[in-house]
């Protein structure tokens, strides 16, 4: 309290000057009276609302902000925003990285403590089919299906049997550092590479997403929370798809045909799910662990021992550990050095 008794007291030798010069109260001085009283009208709505987690009344918690002293242990504790979220250790054994499974928010399951939360930049109405009631954000939904893809991926032309030919898959992202970093040894390359996409960072980055679609990679759902749908029953396996599919289209325009379940864990119905809407189910061969933080020695020789004709090698483009960006330029030489060619996940033949 001695910011508060200190100012006080200001007031207090003020005040007593004023009384003994009444004629002679300057201008300046009845701004400074009607500023103070300005400040403490404003704050006042903000006190009161303080005032019962604070613990003390309306008007001194006014005095407190007015005069820039409110204690840190009199903060009240604030609960988390719409852009915060918990993050589990990962699992051991997991293939790719693991976020908690919580009702549908729009946080991101990692996100960059520097980063803003910009709004998806193209602005669309719901596709028609999709039939999602209430909000994409955390509200309850009726879905009875699925909405039909329309990126035209489901007739892509396949390279011929016995090419060599690898797809590389990256998981996880978008994200601000570590998927535009890959974009760009793509493009340098001139390598067309397939990404899938989890909601909350599509929310976080709809302009990276929309990059990856612009650029001529092709772009799949891998649901909204990374959720385990081997463990979900019905109505929050079709949420978890059609969230995401929501932020897709308003960031890129198109819904996905291609899905990747998170962790590869599948189920009978999530299958069928997928082939009533008409979407494939893509999954990997090649498996580097970028996610664990393994070296890029250890990854690189492990791609280059187990990639064969039509190798889906998993990736990650959203991370804290990832090295990712360091491997790429390196399995691109040493690929092309043994005859691939690299092709999107839907031009793999048909195994």
């Amino acid at each position: 309290m001695k910011r508060l008794t200190s100012r006080h007291s200001e007031e207090n030798r003020a005040g007593a000057a004023s009384k003994a010069r009444p004629g002679d109260e300057s201008a300046a001085g009845r701004q400074s009276q009607r500023a103070r009283i300005g400040r403490r009208l404003l704050v006042l709505p903000l006190a009161a609302a303080l005032a019962a987690a604070g613990g003390c009344s309306a008007g001194e918690l006014a005095d407190r902000v007015s005069a820039g002293g409110f204690p840190a242990d009199r903060n009240p504790a604030v609960s988390p925003g719409p852009g915060t979220s918990a993050v589990t250790p990962e699992p051991a054994g997991s293939p790719e990285p693991s976020a908690d499974i919580v009702s549908p928010s729009p946080s991101p399951t990692a996100k960059p403590a520097a980063s803003s939360s910009p709004k998806p930049h193209v602005s669309a109405k719901p596709t028609p089919g999709t039939s999602v009631s209430g909000s994409v954000y955390g509200q309850a939904a009726s879905i009875p299906g699925l909405a039909k893809p329309n990126d035209g991926r489901q007739h892509t032309a396949k390279v011929a049997k016995g090419t060599r030919a690898v797809a590389l898959t990256f998981d996880d992202g978008p994200d601000g550092r570590t998927t535009p970093a890959i974009l760009d040894i793509l493009k340098k390359n001139d390598i067309k590479a397939t990404f899938f996409v989890v909601g909350t960072q599509v929310k976080q980055y709809p302009d990276v997403a929309a990059r990856i679609v612009k650029e001529g990679h092709a772009l799949g759902n891998h649901t909204y929370h990374h959720a385990d749908l081997a463990k979900t029953g019905r109505t929050k396996t079709l949420q978890e798809i059609a969230y995401n599919d929501t932020l897709i289209e308003r960031a890129t325009g198109i819904i996905p045909s291609l899905f990747r379940p998170p962790y590869g864990s599948t189920s009978p119905l999530l299958k069928q799910l997928l082939r009533d809407s008409g979407r494939s189910m893509e999954l990997w061969n090649v498996d580097t662990r970028d996610w664990a933080g393994t070296s890029v020695a250890a990854m690189r020789a492990n791609v280059n021992r187990n990639v064969k004709p039509g190798s889906v090698i998993l990736m990650h483009s959203f991370g804290s550990k990832l090295h990712t960006a360091e491997l790429l330029p390196l399995i691109i030489k040493d690929l092309k050095n043994k005859g691939y060619v690299f092709v999107t996940v839907d031009e793999l033949p048909e195994a």
